[in-house]
């Protein structure tokens, strides 16, 4: 393991940032229904459907149109990410506390972690939480590259 964390690159301010904005464009979560094999794609902005063509619709969208219980944690996550992102801009001018934003990635992944399991505990439906291993992984990266300091 110790392997793999000297092969990583140097957590510099811009890189942090780039890989936190990278966390938003990763789907969150990839949703299937049993009826077809064709995901439903959960993005911290939205979602992507395929069927019958293809479809984005923006998470305000959403709130407007649905009462679903699942989109206040999903909501909750993307405040988290958006404050993570704000903390990491904090480093371009050497303001950040990286604990800070490698708590609110953690946050944001186990809250996304909790949309796509509950997703898919519902009958006929699977949720995957790819986001959440992104957020996490750039969590640890940052706030090992921290205690390495």
């Amino acid at each position: 393991m110790v392997g793999v964390w000297a092969r990583l690159p140097r957590a510099t301010p811009r890189r942090v940032l780039a890989a936190v904005l990278l966390c938003g464009l990763v789907p969150w979560s990839v949703q299937l229904f049993s009826a077809s094999t064709i995901p439903f794609l959960r993005f911290v902005w939205g979602g992507l459907s395929f069927t019958p063509v293809i479809y984005a619709r923006t998470l305000p969208e959403y709130l407007a149109l649905s009462g679903s219980p699942l989109l206040v944690p999903w909501v909750v996550a993307a405040a988290c990410w958006l404050l993570a992102v704000a903390s990491a801009s904090l480093a371009l001018v050497d303001r950040e506390d990286p604990r800070v934003t490698a708590g609110l990635l953690v946050l944001a992944g186990a809250v996304n972690a909790s949309v796509a399991l509950r997703f898919g505990i519902q009958p006929s439906r699977t949720g995957y939480p790819v986001g959440t291993l992104a957020l996490w992984a750039v969590a640890a990266w940052r706030y090992r590259a921290w205690t390495r300091q």
